[in-house]
């Protein structure tokens, strides 16, 4: 039998983390504006550079394409529609461009950018050098690196960079595990990710991935899945998801260091994929609503 010592001890420190690591005040969610509002599944929605469109992906026409909303006018257009499914779009720097999925089978995608006014696409990078999914890809700050998620046939998960110049890979992680989702710090120096690197593939923890030297700080330590990992714009602070054992996906925010977590909302149904808006102030999240994923814009406390 436990020492009832220990179980002050023990509930003790569980409160001392509690008020360190998290902030516990808030109980109700960030104020939230449904952007999509339609009847499909609308997903993975980021802000263009100048914060004036939405990207997104959505199955409306039956299968997975690209589309954009004008915060301004509220109208939203194809930019990719073809009878492939092309998946998870995000913007060039320049705002100009944008990099998506194009999938060939299950098994395999090939990378392609659109130049927005021409409604010009070409294949950036395709599968005559890594064969398998090529997944969330995000160009650099600076436009001239893309980083992605290669998934090979044996199902491992696998952070590269490709270089646009010279038309060259690296790759960023070095173990047998689950690496996801890489995502820039504003100043191009390091990745954001999620991985199972240190958890025998239990569950998946967010990490900084420092490129010069590769060496990776873990910043979350849950029970439960923490992913999806989002920079904000002014580098000091970072969205992500975590998702406990028999409950929905929610958003919290972090500092860039790990501490100081806050929850955001407190929804019945899942909230995940944060994206910040150009000065900071919002999110965009893909959100379960009235029965199918919305894009919803949050407002975010400074």
């Amino acid at each position: 039998m436990k020492s009832p010592y220990l179980k002050i001890f023990l509930a003790l420190s569980l409160l001392l983390f509690s008020c360190i690591f998290l902030d516990i005040s808030a109980q109700t969610s960030a104020p939230e504006t449904c952007l999509s509002k339609h009847p499909s599944n609308d997903r993975y929605g980021s802000y263009s550079p100048d914060g004036r469109q939405v990207l997104f992906e959505s199955d409306r026409n039956g299968n997975w394409d690209i589309f954009i909303l004008d915060l301004q006018t509220n109208e939203t257009k194809a930019l990719v529609n073809s009878p492939k499914d092309e998946r998870r779009p995000s913007w060039h720097p320049n705002g100009r461009q944008i990099i998506f999925e194009s999938l060939i089978d299950e098994n395999s995608s090939d990378l392609h950018t659109l130049d927005i006014a021409s409604s010009q696409s070409q294949i950036v990078l395709d599968q005559s050098k890594l064969k398998g999914n090529l997944n969330f890809a995000r160009f650099s700050p600076n436009g001239e690196q893309i980083a992605f998620t290669y998934v090979n046939n044996e199902g491992t998960f696998e952070i590269y960079l490709f270089q646009i110049k010279d038309n060259s890979l690296t790759k960023i992680s070095d173990n047998p595990y689950r690496n996801v989702y890489p995502y820039w710090s504003p100043n191009g120096k390091e990745l954001l990710c999620f991985s199972r690197k240190d958890t025998q593939n239990e569950d998946d923890e967010v990490y900084r991935i420092n490129l010069k030297n590769n060496k990776w700080k873990r910043l979350t330590n849950w029970p439960k899945h923490n992913f999806c990992p989002a920079w904000s714009n002014n580098g000091k602070k970072i969205a992500h998801v975590i998702s406990m054992e028999n409950s929905r996906p929610e958003i919290y925010i972090m500092n860039k260091n790990g501490k100081k977590l806050k929850r955001i909302t407190y929804n019945e149904d899942g909230d995940t994929l944060p994206s910040w808006s150009p000065n900071d102030d919002k999110l965009l999240i893909t959100a379960y609503r009235n029965g199918n994923f919305e894009i919803c814009e949050l407002q975010i406390e400074q």
